[in-house]
Parts: structure tokens; sequence; C-alpha cells
């Protein structure tokens, strides 16, 4: 009894894998933002990715996605200008559960990963400072909608808040999961808009 049950649970979770992998459907998403830190006088920074997921079910999807947001200041005194840009550059893993499948699609979402960055500083075009590669773990929350154009092809708007979290350590890397310092974060929120091919079910 006990070897039919198993068995029998086994061809259960077969099936229930064949008929995933039959639904299964990519999704690559590009997207283009803009996002602001929470500190006090910040700039808007602009930014941008690509994602690539996979539809388990019409509202359920995983995946990942990478993006980069660039940031840049020159100052001039006296004639002289002082350079300074920066880049940090997510690469995430994805989760998304959109609430219909319809037209207008609403979804919630989160990314966690890690961070990059790095920046320098250009005197009158010289560089005269580069920092080191940096890493932290990081998570984004997400939400927002997506307008179904066709069966294939839709429109999406999401607003998106940024975690980044210190390293326990003090490093320039994060390492390992478990050396983030979930108490020291930088946080930034920001807006993006993209163009979703292959949506996951129709309407």
């Amino acid at each position: 009894m006990k070897k039919f049950l198993v068995r029998l649970t086994g061809v259960a979770a077969l099936m229930l894998v064949i008929n995933s992998v039959s639904f299964a459907q990519f999704s690559l998403g590009l997207q283009g933002g803009i996002a602001k830190s929470d500190l006090e006088d910040s700039k808007t920074i602009a930014g941008g990715g690509i994602n690539l997921r996979v539809f388990a079910s019409p509202n359920f999807a995983i995946g990942v996605a990478g993006k980069i947001y660039s940031d840049g200041t020159d100052y001039r005194v006296a004639g002289q200008t002082l350079s300074y840009t920066g880049n940090l550059v997510p690469v995430t893993g994805t989760l998304d559960y959109y609430f219909g499948t319809g037209f207008i699609r609403p979804y919630v979402g989160g990314d966690a990963g890690v961070y990059f960055s790095k920046y320098n500083a250009k005197f009158n075009g010289e560089k005269i400072a580069e920092s080191k590669n940096h890493s932290n773990f990081g998570a984004a929350p997400r939400a927002g909608v997506i307008f179904a154009l066709n069966d294939n092809i839709g429109l999406q708007v999401e607003g998106i808040y940024h975690f980044i979290f210190g390293n326990k350590d003090n490093t320039a890397n994060a390492g390992n999961v478990g050396n983030a310092d979930f108490e020291s974060t930088k946080q930034f929120g920001g807006v993006n808009v993209g163009l979703i091919i292959g949506l996951g079910g129709g309407k």
C-alpha cells in the first residue's frame, strides 16, 4: 500500500510538472525609468534594463533581471571642471503575481539579488580617482500594471523601491548572504516604463 501511494504521488507530481512545462511561456521585458534616493537634495537619475521571465501559470512568473542606473555631476570652479560619474547595476531574481489575464493586468512582484556599483572622478577630462567594484545584497518590492495590446505584447508601468543592505564586515564586496547588514540600508524609489513580449496567458 505504501509503495502504491508513493508511486501515485510520483505520477501526480510528474503530471503537474508536465502540465506546468506545457504551459510555460517565456516573457522578455525591456525597461527604461527614473529613480531618486531618499537622501535630502538627491538628484533624479536615469536607468534601464532587461528581464526574462517564465510563466508557470497565467498568473505567476519567475525570472531574472539586470538593470543599470547611471549618475553624474560636473563641478566648475575657476575655469576647471571636476566630473563625478557612477553606475549601479542590480542583478536579481524576480517573482511576479498577476491579478488578471485581460487587457489591464495589475501585478505585484519583487526582486532580490546583488547590487554592483563603481564610481570615478575626472579633472578636466583626466581620470584622477576610480573606486573598486563594490557589491551589496538588495531587494526591491514592485507594483504595476500591464496593458495587453494583444496576446503577446504589452506596455508596462510600475513603481519600484530598492533597499540596498550594507556589509557587516564593512568590506567592498558582499561575499555571502550572512554578511548582509539589514539594519544598514540605502534606499531609492523609481518608476519604470517598458515593453513586454510574451504575456503568459490569453485575454
